[in-house]
């Protein structure tokens, strides 16, 4: 099964304001593609917030292109594809508004959360922020960039199958305890 790990950064508290998206995928044993588009957020939803967490500014994203131009690669990647997020309920949240506000279809393929998976793999830690549980895995993050940020998640999956010896997405989570849920 190919997976395909997803990381949003808003420009604000509304989930309709992404400015970038950080992939990462997974298919057959290798790693394929990372890499991150920037986008402009819908002119309602313009305004920069949360630049100070990610350092995307209006006037870096203001020449882009929005979501919407993207839609159909990001579906086609998508298709028939896992979708890993660290805190999935944040990035799949950001994904159908973002898809609302253009009036485009949900994509509603099976997910993962990387954080529940964390806490059932790696109990010890103290939290299971991206940032934490990529540190005591030994991944190098730079936080809150969403090529990094996808990176990570992918391979906080890809270690925890790992450590338990089983390479097949469905053997594993089976043994781990984790659901795959359905984004709607």
């Amino acid at each position: 099964m190919k997976i395909v790990a997803l990381d949003f950064e808003t420009a604000n508290s509304s989930f309709a304001s992404a400015c970038s998206l950080g992939v990462a995928v997974y298919e057959e044993g290798e790693i394929l593609d990372n890499f991150e588009w920037y986008f402009r957020p819908p002119h309602r939803y313009n305004y920069f917030t949360n630049s100070h967490i990610h350092g995307i500014r209006k006037e870096d994203v203001e020449n882009e292109e929005e979501f919407v131009y993207y839609y159909e690669e990001l579906a086609a990647l998508l298709d028939g594809s896992l979708i890993a997020a660290h805190n999935a309920m944040f990035d799949l949240s950001v994904l159908n508004a973002m898809c609302d506000a253009y009036g485009l279809d949900h994509l509603k393929n099976p997910y993962i959360d990387t954080v529940t998976l964390s806490r059932k793999v790696y109990p010890e830690l103290y939290n299971h922020k991206l940032d934490t549980v990529c540190n005591y895995l030994d991944i190098d993050l730079h936080h809150h960039n969403g090529k990094s940020d996808a990176f990570g998640c992918l391979m906080i999956l890809l270690k925890a199958m790992e450590a338990y010896e089983l390479y097949d997405i469905d053997a594993f989570l089976s043994r781990a305890g984790i659901r795959i849920r359905y984004n709607m």
